[in-house]
């Protein structure tokens, strides 16, 4: 019978790691516990010394997919005999905040399909831990709902179901709300569109922000939005739905896909295509 403890640096909050060490640690019947601290995740394992080193080989190469250790510190401790079987624990605060966040992630398969029906049918901020806002919501470590935007939004009995689930993907995912209990639309998507090509600029805001959107095929509308930004000449940011989208706009090399089908979704600067839809007021440079 062995003890061991661990703390973990890196991306290791807000990506599912808890319920994936939760579900590794009781699939080899290890008791102990897993936690959020300021600075990472710290976890204590106890039970047969093989079964410790199956979860030690399980750990590095069976992460989830937005996870990513930096570090990890062990230590062999003495034995809680009372102690029979694994849990989460609730999140530790210090004053010392050095933990890793992750970035915004793009809306995974699994949230596309959820879409389609149920009670995430047409919503627009449904996530899970493999997607969804992450550092845009943050206001404190450790990442916790109670510590980000989403904190006013009080979830309904499915969500918090969910919430609570180790063996759900929505596991601790702190933006997760849906149609009954999440934000709600001020407008419909429809009336927006429309006031988007009538050449109106819209603040669109999401759970993290406001995207200021106007349409990027109107000479006028973009010189005005350049006036009010106070921002002559500096490129402007282009939303595509996919990349056959921007395959019609710019040239790609395989760097540039990658980096465009990626779960960050980042801006990615390209080379422009003549003749496109595109007004030239977007990048004048």
């Amino acid at each position: 019978m062995t003890r061991k403890r661990y703390f973990i640096e890196g991306v290791v909050q807000g990506v599912g790691f808890r319920p994936f060490v939760y579900k590794i640690a009781t699939s080899l019947s290890l008791a102990g516990y897993v936690k959020n601290t300021s600075s990472g995740v710290e976890v204590e394992l106890q039970g047969s010394t093989e079964a410790i080193k199956d979860f030690d080989k399980k750990l590095t190469y069976q992460l989830p997919p937005l996870a990513h250790i930096d570090k990890i510190q062990t230590s062999f401790i003495e034995i809680n005999p009372s102690e029979e079987k694994f849990t989460i624990l609730e999140s530790e605060n210090s004053c010392s905040k050095t933990t890793l966040v992750s970035p915004d992630i793009s809306v995974c398969n699994e949230c596309l399909e959820d879409l389609k029906n149920g009670r995430f049918k047409d919503y627009f901020a449904t996530n899970c831990t493999n997607c969804g806002p992450r550092y845009s919501i943050i206001k404190t470590l450790p990442y916790d709902r109670k510590n980000t935007s989403m904190s006013k939004f009080e979830m309904c009995d499915e969500c918090q179901k969910d919430y609570n689930d180790p063996n759900s993907r929505r596991y601790h995912a702190q933006p997760v709300s849906c149609t009954k209990c999440g934000p709600k639309l001020s407008a419909t998507i429809e009336k927006t569109a429309k006031k988007i090509m009538d050449g109106k600029i819209v603040a669109i805001k999401g759970i993290g922000g406001f995207h200021i959107v106007c349409d990027a095929s109107n000479d006028e509308v973009i010189q005005k939005l350049r006036e009010f930004k106070n921002r002559p000449t500096k490129p402007f940011a282009i939303m595509c739905k996919n990349l056959q989208s921007v395959e019609k706009l710019a040239s790609l090399n395989l760097k540039e896909t990658e980096l465009l089908e990626s779960h960050e979704r980042p801006i990615v600067i390209l080379n422009k295509k003549q003749n496109t839809l595109i007004s030239n007021f977007i990048a004048p440079s």
